[in-house]
């Protein structure tokens, strides 16, 4: 995988895929991607090596769980039954694919889990450049549940997103797609209709989007300020501060931003952090943007996605890599 089909990945959940059918004609539909299509740039090539040795393994064999087992004195030659090391965008395509299916798109994971690991903030490698994240890290933070308070509260959006109606079938089509001469017209019309669903519901709650993002705007900058000054969670008073706008996340009432703002300013003035130090803006107002063109309605203009925004355009200068 190369570094454009990476941040392809990262962009999946701000632009929520392809995500509009409205107007599409049959011959439209056709020329869209099918559901194993998007999995080849989410699967890692040792992977597809594996699945399919696996495959050919259980056909030649009529019953493969009467084979008799390997014993101590059959020869067994390591150089093939040992499988090259991944490389780093390997792992980084299968940290992305994992947690996308066992984070993402499961509303069993808590929307956000950063107070109580607060005090990890101060060794977090997420954000090594103030001005930008680092994807890579992201990823493998949330795959191995490394627990960086960091990349926790820049999570929620994603959560929320690929937990709209729809997306989870569209996140489990994916991954169970087989490749095919022919999707067929009807199957690629139930992935989008999936993804449909999905954009729909989005484009609905546009303002539920807004109100988490200010939320963990706030929560961000409250690890940064953590990060800046460690002695921070310990203190009692920051830890109840952290956990009331934690439960806030998740919290269907009304909510003032300015409000939020002020009670923030106030929070670090009592630490003696100035706001500029930790790259805090007080009038800062999430507003989503849908941009709707053909088929596709993307999410974009959010503080979350501009944490990526200098490896994004790293990538796209990149040029493609020939498999």
């Amino acid at each position: 995988m190369n570094g454009k089909g990476i941040f392809k990945i990262l962009s999946l959940s701000f632009a929520v895929m392809v995500v509009i059918l409205g107007g599409l004609l049959f011959w439209g539909l056709s020329k869209l991607p099918s559901a194993f299509d998007i999995k080849q740039s989410l699967t890692p090539p040792a992977l597809k090596k594996s699945s399919a040795s696996s495959t050919q393994t259980s056909e030649s064999s009529p019953n493969p769980s009467l084979e008799s087992p390997v014993t101590p004195t059959d020869k067994v030659n390591p150089e093939a039954s040992s499988s090259p090391a991944p490389t780093g965008k390997e792992k980084l395509a299968s940290d992305t694919a994992r947690v996308l299916l066992e984070d993402f798109a499961d509303p069993r994971k808590p929307m956000i889990e950063s107070c109580r690991n607060l005090a990890q903030a101060s060794e977090s490698h997420f954000l090594r450049d103030p001005e930008n994240a680092s994807a890579k890290y992201f990823f493998e933070s949330l795959a191995q549940d490394k627990k960086d308070p960091l990349v926790e509260t820049a999570a929620p959006i994603l959560r929320y997103i690929f937990r709209a109606p729809g997306m989870q079938s569209v996140v489990e089509m994916i991954m169970k797609a087989e490749e095919t001469k022919d999707v067929g017209i009807l199957k690629k019309a139930e992935f989008y209709y999936e993804i449909y669903r999905a954009g729909d519901f989005l484009k609905d709650h546009k303002d539920d989007m807004d109100v988490i993002l200010q939320k963990t705007y706030n929560l961000h900058h409250l690890a940064k300020a953590v990060a800046q000054k460690p002695a921070l969670a310990k203190d009692a008073a920051t830890l109840s501060f952290c956990e009331d706008m934690e439960k806030n996340v998740t919290d269907d009432g009304v909510y003032n931003a300015d409000d939020a703002s002020k009670e923030m300013l106030k929070f670090l003035g009592d630490a003696g952090i100035d706001p500029k130090s930790i790259g805090y803006d007080p009038n800062y107002r999430s507003k989503v943007k849908l941009n709707l063109s053909n088929s596709q309605v993307t999410i974009n203009d959010t503080w979350v996605v501009k944490l990526f925004a200098k490896d994004i355009q790293k990538a796209q200068k990149e040029p493609t890599a020939k498999n």
